[in-house]
């Protein structure tokens, strides 16, 4: 998603795997119908503080990029490389879409295959890549502001955009994403000094209050409007729960240096891929409710296939990222190749005349 030739570190690159599988958890619970969320029981509790894991791992995924481009200038390459790799996952989907269940694109399909970000094939994409031409802008924004300024101006923002303060749903996705930056950025321009107790109680204390609220918001739902309004709200959408465990696991990958790890980086390098396989429009009813289908499963064994359907996706999303990347390397080398000729052919006839 980002250039990571000359910044490769696996502490944070474990962290872009851990918030895939998050997200992969999130769709798990909000994809497949398991029952009505405002009927309290610890099976609905368990899945919806899933949802948790999915705008959580949204905010890892652009506060990584925001702590790396914080001082690169802006690239046209990467909204390039972020849009051909959307379309090459668009029309294997479509594909796969049309071998397992028979359906043909229309001609707004055909147009948001081709253009992925522009027609908004998916949604995350579109907006990373907004939030990638906003980045000079974004940049400045951090380099030119006092940091005691900037971090009042971030706590506002993400109060006012993960809680209920003037409607119960303002969760703009690029307001969010936009968020999300710059506090990367802010981590990474200054010297935040947590200890691993506080990280780790803090934490817990964030997951812990917000399993409650929801416990409760939940329970109290059949009898009360506004507890079924805002039931799902600290475990959906760009919710301060989700900004606050963002920022404390962050705060804790970047403490844990453990050097350069080949495996975790190749494997790292494929979670944008994940997510296109898994996340696809066309094809995500027909992976979650005809090929997986967990809401027939119960007790232990929703248990275990919960374990299994996320290692598999994200097995296979890695695997068909991996097959890009060397079709892709495949493709450069050939263009290399012919650019070269072009230019010795070129070089000859001018020796020649």
């Amino acid at each position: 998603m980002v250039d990571r030739k000359h910044e490769r570190q696996s502490n944070l690159e474990l962290l872009r795997i851990v918030a895939m599988v998050m997200i992969i958890c999130c769709h798990f619970a909000t994809y497949n119908d398991f029952g009505p969320t405002n009927i309290f029981s610890t099976k609905i509790l368990g899945l919806s503080m899933l949802r948790l894991g999915g705008k959580t791992g949204v905010i890892l995924f652009v506060m990584v990029t925001g702590y790396f481009m914080i001082s690169k200038p802006f690239k046209w390459k990467r909204i390039m490389d972020l849009s051909r790799q959307t379309i090459f996952f668009s029309i294997v989907m479509a594909l796969l879409a049309f071998v397992t269940e028979g359906i043909r694109p229309g001609v707004v399909g055909v147009l948001k295959i081709v253009f992925p970000l522009l027609l908004e094939n998916y949604w995350f994409p579109t907006d990373f890549a907004l939030i990638l031409l906003l980045s000079p802008i974004l940049n400045k924004l951090v380099h030119h502001n006092d940091r005691r300024l900037l971090f009042y101006g971030l706590v506002v923002a993400i109060g006012f955009t993960g809680l209920p303060i003037v409607t119960p749903d303002m969760k703009n996705n690029l307001i969010g994403l936009a968020i999300a930056y710059v506090l990367g950025a802010y981590i990474h321009t200054g010297n935040i000094k947590l200890s691993n107790l506080r990280l780790l109680s803090g934490m817990v204390t964030v997951l812990m209050t917000t399993t409650v609220i929801t416990g409760v918001l939940i329970a109290t739902s059949r009898f009360s409007y506004t507890a079924f309004q805002y039931r799902l709200f600290f475990v959906t959408g760009f919710n301060i729960s989700a900004f606050c465990v963002a920022f404390l696991m962050f705060l804790a990958f970047e403490k844990w240096k453990f050097g350069n790890a080949s495996i975790i980086n190749l494997v790292a390098s494929t979670t944008f891929g994940v997510y296109l396989f898994h996340d696809s429009r066309v094809f995500r009813n027909i992976m979650w409710h005809k090929i997986i289908n967990p809401t027939e499963w119960h007790g232990t064994n929703l248990l275990f296939g919960f374990i299994l359907t996320i290692v598999s996706i994200f097995g296979f999303g890695m695997m068909m990222d991996f097959v890009r990347q060397f079709m892709f390397r495949i493709c450069s080398e050939i263009v290399a190749y012919i650019k070269k000729q072009f230019r010795s052919t070129s070089i000859n006839d001018r020796d020649i005349n």
